[in-house]
């Protein structure tokens, strides 16, 4: 693997990904790619206690946190899971790693999560970390 692409949304869950998606980087000697991407309407953003305030700052402190690691990280404003795909496609990533949050509920809130739109969607390998231990 050259690339692996790791979504974000700052939480305590998401982060546990970012974690899995730096130790695949490190073992495979790969460039990872971190993703923030921020859906238009974020009313949410400002209500979750288990989101880092500052994005911006949780993304510049990637390269201290996994030294050795090849890191380019980044925000963006848009649909998380068609972002997440098109910066696949565009940037030639092997694997998109993404938490599980949101797979685990009724059917019809899994059918339109962001791992599962991903992995419908995705241009390459999916890898799903199971955050529930952060949820």
């Amino acid at each position: 693997m050259r690339k692996i692409l790791v979504g974000t949304d700052t939480t305590a869950a998401a982060d546990l990904a970012v974690r899995s998606a730096a130790e695949l980087a490190a073992s495979s000697d790969a460039e990872l790619l971190v993703l923030y991407v921020r859906p238009s309407e974020s009313a949410r953003d400002a209500a979750d206690p288990r989101k880092s305030p500052d994005a911006e700052s949780y993304l510049r402190h990637m390269t201290e946190r996994f030294a050795g690691v090849r890191v380019r990280s980044w925000s963006e404003v848009g649909d998380p899971a068609q972002r997440l795909v098109e910066i696949a496609e565009r940037e030639r990533a092997e694997t998109i790693v993404v938490g599980n949050r949101g797979v685990n509920g009724s059917r019809w809130r899994v059918r339109e999560s962001v791992p599962t739109m991903v992995v419908r969607h995705s241009p390459c390998s999916v890898f799903i970390v199971d955050t529930r231990a952060a949820q």
